[in-house]
């Protein structure tokens, strides 16, 4: 038994050395020549995927993973793996609309002024980039991506129809006011029997999105519903649309929603960049009937676009940093806009040939580069609040059931606070 157990203990022996017969240096070399690994989130229609690809593949040092997820699921299982410490990506794209809440995680990103972000603040238009910087700009959450600036689409027959101006300069001087729409909405109806709006969120989301301040207090964080004045107007001439009969009650992306694109059951949409290609590929028998006008005077809006953002579970920052910046430098910008139609944030493509001289012969040849970046220039920062999608669902949910008829534009302001409150319930 010792016998055996002696010729057990040379073996092993042996076999430890062999094993210790590689130089430290060389296992050092071995795991140094692995590539890094980037984990990346994305929302669908981003259009970032292919330039993603092609720094992988110009970066053999670089091993990046996408993932795909929808709008709310992104959002909620980033927040979940900031709490609880684990499971977030390299790199994470955030919506605008919760641009806010994230700032309020900001411990548990990487501060992009670390890494160089400041030289680049002059390249972005300055509302895109104050919306990822804390009150005192001393950290910047993101870098910034698409925008969405507001122009109206609006049914030029109809106009016509109704012995209302047509052409694009005439319509935006004739809505300069939240009582035009209203006006030009009982005549539209009165002399074609159309729509004002496809729905009564279409009018609300006009005129709260141009609102500095919206449903938080910046200062505090509390919620001011029922304080803002400026916001309870924009509820006030919503329930005054409703009344007049001026919506049409159709949601965007119903099979009723693409009928009503062709045949003017509503003369009036709410179009950003992205929503001019769903127009277009919902109903192209309605191509040249469509036009789209720039926002009356001292108008501007902003809907949709978003941010690039490096949460601290991410142990290889600056490699992260250099892939962002890649995807939202003016260069890749306007490849996406040429490409995906996303509207750049960086104001220097402005004037490139690709934007400037774009027309869109779907809108009766608006010039579509022109009026986006005339549009994207008026826009001002705005305080979304860290709970504001919570609060936009809830008030959602009222715009369609008086859309509907379930519930009276009497009763619908109420019923809009109290379903606010017991949502916000949910979240210390």
């Amino acid at each position: 038994m010792r016998r055996w157990l002696y010729r057990a203990l040379l073996l092993m022996f042996a076999a430890l050395t062999a094993c210790s017969a590689v130089p430290v240096s060389e296992v050092d070399s071995l795991q140094d020549d692995r590539p890094i690994e980037l984990s990346v989130w994305l929302l669908p229609g981003t259009g970032l995927e292919p330039l993603i690809a092609e720094y992988d593949r110009d970066h053999p040092e670089l091993k990046i993973r996408v993932v795909t997820a929808q709008y709310a699921d992104v959002h909620s299982n980033l927040q979940t793996a900031l709490a609880a410490g684990y499971g977030a990506p390299d790199v994470v794209v955030i919506e605008g609309t919760f641009i806010d809440r994230f700032k309020g995680f900001s411990s548990h990103f990487y501060n992009l002024y670390d890494y160089g972000a400041k030289a680049l603040a002059g390249e972005y238009l300055d509302w895109k980039w104050i919306n990822a910087q804390n009150a005192n700009h001393s950290f910047l959450l993101a870098l910034p991506t698409d925008i969405g600036p507001i122009l109206i689409a609006y049914r030029r027959d109809l106009f016509e129809k109704a012995g209302l101006p047509s052409d694009r300069e005439s319509v935006s001087r004739m809505l300069s006011s939240w009582d035009d729409y209203i006006e030009v909405g009982k005549t539209l109806k009165e002399k074609t029997g159309t729509k004002m709006f496809n729905s009564l969120r279409t009018m609300y989301r006009l005129m709260f999105s141009q609102l500095g301040e919206q449903y938080f207090d910046q200062t505090s964080g509390k919620l001011i519903l029922q304080d803002n004045a400026e916001l309870r107007k924009a509820w006030d001439y919503t329930m005054k649309a409703a009344n007049s009969g001026l919506s049409a009650g159709i949601e965007p992306y119903l099979p009723e929603w693409g009928l009503g694109l062709e045949q003017g059951s509503f003369a009036v949409m709410l179009a950003p960049p992205w929503m001019t290609g769903i127009m277009r590929n919902t109903a192209p028998a309605a191509s040249g009937k469509w036009d789209l006008a720039e926002l009356g005077p001292q108008q501007y809006g902003n809907w949709g676009g978003s941010y690039l953002a490096l949460p601290k579970e991410g142990e290889h920052p600056e490699e992260a940093f250099a892939l962002i910046r890649y995807l939202t430098s003016p260069a890749q910008q306007l490849r996406l806009f040429v490409d995906n139609g996303n509207f750049p944030s960086v104001p220097g493509v402005y004037e490139d040939k690709a934007i400037h001289d774009k027309i869109d012969p779907y809108f009766n040849d608006a010039p579509v580069g022109k009026m986006y970046s005339d549009a994207a220039r008026k826009v001002k920062p705005i305080y979304i609040g860290s709970l504001a999608d919570v609060v936009e669902t809830a008030l959602d949910d009222v715009l369609m059931q008086v859309d509907n008829g379930t519930l009276s534009p009497d009763q619908a302001w109420n019923e809009a606070v109290q379903r606010t409150e017991v949502a916000l319930r949910d979240y210390p």
